[in-house]
């Protein structure tokens, strides 16, 4: 059976098919893009392992040149110089920011950081498991209008839900790393979580996991769905990078640009 993460139900929700090549095909493309917002997804991941060096009690200037150097080297030959620059400029100003806010030892991840769990169906990396069972969410994000919505829409999302479910989470804390400008770093309250709320989110859980589930193998239970990983605007087009297999299917030709996803 295969165990569903987050981002697995995420990716389910917005768009079946492009779930079922990930996930039960367990294929991806070969080369990175800009496209689906691949180099956002690599700084969010190096700012995740920067944060887990930092509480790991990382030296700043080593932890400084092992983030620089990854991002510098990943983003490499692909992604724009412009979207570079402003995340090489990001990166620089929040990782002193972080060293200078916060400490190894402040409870935020007495438990773990980089934290695995895993029980018959679900898989979860939570960034971290602090005081009190309170789990440590962290992301980069772009500020928008009203952080209290902002912040709603982390802690209700499946994510959260998940890890406090793992972890029997007595709360949660979501912190967030602006990538832009004035590049700062916010961390949240701590909000509670009750024993009826991580039992309904078990719930939605395991009902999502069964259906997931009851799906099957067969291709075309999964239902192309362009309105969940599609972006088209007036200023950005973002097609999945799948779209190629959706309408032509997996053929001899058009899968050598795609390789096998690495079980994690």
């Amino acid at each position: 059976m295969r165990k569903l993460s987050a981002s697995a139900l995420t990716q389910f929700l917005r768009s079946p098919k492009s779930y079922y090549w990930r996930y039960v095909k367990r294929i991806e493309p070969i080369l990175p893009s800009v496209a689906p917002f691949g180099h956002d997804l690599l700084f969010g991941s190096l700012w995740h392992e920067c944060t887990d060096r930092f509480y790991k009690g990382v030296d700043e200037s080593i932890n400084t040149k092992q983030t620089m150097d990854a991002w510098l080297t990943g983003s490499e030959g692909w992604v724009p110089d412009k979207a570079r620059d402003t995340k090489t400029k990001a990166l620089e100003a929040l990782m002193p920011q972080y060293y200078q806010m916060f400490r190894p030892d402040d409870g935020y991840r007495t438990y773990g950081s980089e934290l695995w769990l895993e029980d018959n169906r679900f898989v979860a990396k939570l960034d971290g498991l602090g005081d009190g069972n309170i789990v440590h969410e962290t992301k980069t994000a772009s500020r928008c209008p009203s952080l209290s919505e902002q912040l709603w829409k982390i802690g209700h999302s499946l994510q959260v839900k998940l890890y406090c479910v793992m972890a029997n989470a007595q709360g949660y804390c979501i912190e967030f790393a602006y990538k832009d400008p004035p590049h700062q770093i916010f961390r949240g309250p701590i909000e509670c979580v009750t024993t009826e709320q991580k039992q309904q989110w078990k719930h939605e859980l395991d009902a999502l996991a069964d259906s997931i589930y009851a799906l099957g193998t067969d291709e075309a239970n999964y239902p192309c769905h362009p309105d969940g990983c599609c972006l088209i605007t007036k200023g950005m087009v973002s097609m999945c990078p799948f779209q190629v297999l959706c309408s032509d299917g997996l053929t001899e030709e058009n899968g050598i640009a795609f390789k096998t996803r690495e079980h994690k």
